[in-house]
């Protein structure tokens, strides 16, 4: 007889949250310190070449933690994940600022280490989404809500170093905001680090992290053991297969066949977003801001809805139908939003007026960011429910590889979007 399902509570949501901060707060780091690396690396043009840096290896690693299975232990993705995102946090912006700016070598030890930090995010992401997809409904759109929440993060904790710090020398203003915000960035790992070792002591995951194991012997969950009596054996161990079951596997070939349609609209979603977002967003003006403050402003507002759009999928019935409509409908925004930056830049006349370009901005990257966050927390959340319960942690780990695959090559995209903005300042 199956043991009852322990009641969650509202300190298990936050811890879901937190593990979805943790999960994307490496790359979102990057990310919001943009305009440093910019400062000291113009010449890579950061904006646009550090996403597709950053996924190369992602795809890579996630592909073959797809192909082969038991390449690494949950727990190793994980735990190995936060360990590492802590660790490069602290030596990319080291490298960028004690070697020369825009020195050859600079920009490749950077350039470097960034590809390697795609592996990094390749274990958070997958590794998270993985666990995740074991538990119910509300845990998954905790942890995506949460991924929303680690931008938010980084944007507060920007504005916070930006008022604190005032140089007149843009490469010491830089340098010493870079150290403060990473520093404070990987305590903020180290915190959520702790907080995922502590939670599995708890009756809440250790029953489904049981259920896991008895459900298929050499699962992804290998690494994650709960042992008699509920006492957490956080090893490497092997599950103990079902008596009289079979090992059961599922191949690359047959999981995309039972989620070839989310995998689709997950690769299809992010396209689109990563052809607009960051680049076309935050070159286009933001009222009568300048600088810092007008870029941390352009990915605050995406960060928020997004944020906005992964928590609404909880108050509204998950289906394919509603995920087809939300993520087709965007494709206006290919058109609307490089058009509004075309208003921004018109040379013959006096142009629009900036407030309303701006509003039209905000507009524009709210709708981008919301459907961002509808569309990926329905993908992950509709999954599950397509594959017998042994293959839930392979579902959750072919969307992380298809929401990558969509984020390399709307990257990729990205350069097409930059020449294209770029024609409108010399038409």
């Amino acid at each position: 007889m199956d043991q009852e399902s322990p009641k969650s509570y509202f300190s298990t949501k936050l811890i879901f949250i937190l593990f979805g901060v943790a999960s994307l707060l490496g790359w979102n780091a990057l990310l919001t310190e943009l305009k440093f690396f910019n400062n000291f690396l113009s010449d890579m043009k950061p904006y646009v070449s550090f996403s597709f840096l950053n996924y190369i290896l992602n795809i890579l690693f996630l592909f073959l933690m797809m192909w082969k299975k038991n390449l690494f232990s949950l727990k190793f993705q994980l735990i190995g994940g936060i360990i590492g995102s802590i660790i490069f946090l602290i030596l990319i912006p080291t490298c960028t600022i004690l070697l020369d700016k825009n020195s050859l070598i600079n920009q490749i030890i950077t350039g470097s280490l960034i590809v390697l930090m795609g592996f990094i995010n390749a274990l958070c992401s997958g590794g998270f989404f993985n666990f995740v997809s074991y538990f119910p409904l509300e845990m998954i759109v905790a942890l995506s809500t949460g991924q929303g929440f680690s931008g938010i993060a980084m944007n507060i904790l920007q504005y916070i170093v930006l008022v604190s710090v005032t140089v007149d020398d843009d490469d010491k203003k830089y340098t010493i905001q870079a150290w403060i915000f990473f520093a404070i960035s990987s305590l903020i790992l180290l915190l959520c680090l702790i907080i995922l070792l502590i939670s599995f002591n708890s009756k809440y995951f250790q029953y489904y992290l049981n259920k896991a194991n008895n459900q298929v012997k050499d699962d992804v969950t290998s690494g994650l053991i709960i042992g008699e009596e509920g006492n957490d054996e956080f090893s490497d161990k092997t599950p103990t297969p079902n008596p009289g079951g079979e090992q059961k596997e599922v191949s690359f070939k047959e999981l995309f066949k039972k989620l070839w349609d989310l995998n689709l609209i997950m690769t299809y979603i992010y396209i689109v977003t990563f052809a607009l977002f960051p680049n076309a967003s935050i070159n286009q003006k933001m009222f009568g801001l300048e600088g810092d403050y007008s870029t941390n402003t352009v990915i605050l507002v995406y960060n928020v809805f997004d944020t906005i759009g992964r928590y609404l999928v909880a108050k509204v019935k998950p289906t394919k139908k509603l995920n087809l409509i939300v993520n087709l409908g965007r494709s206006i925004l290919l058109f609307t939003l490089v058009f509004n930056y075309y208003c921004q830049q018109t040379i013959n006349g006096p142009g629009w007026n900036i407030n309303v370009t701006s509003i039209l901005l905000i507009i524009n990257v709210g709708l981008l960011a919301v459907t961002n966050g509808i569309g990926t927390t329905l993908c992950f959340g509709l999954a599950p429910n397509q594959v017998e319960d042994e293959y839930k942690g392979q579902a959750g780990t072919s969307l992380s590889f298809f929401l990558i695959v969509g984020i390399f090559l709307g990257s990729c995209c990205a350069f097409g979007t930059d020449a294209i903005i770029a024609g409108f300042l010399d038409p």
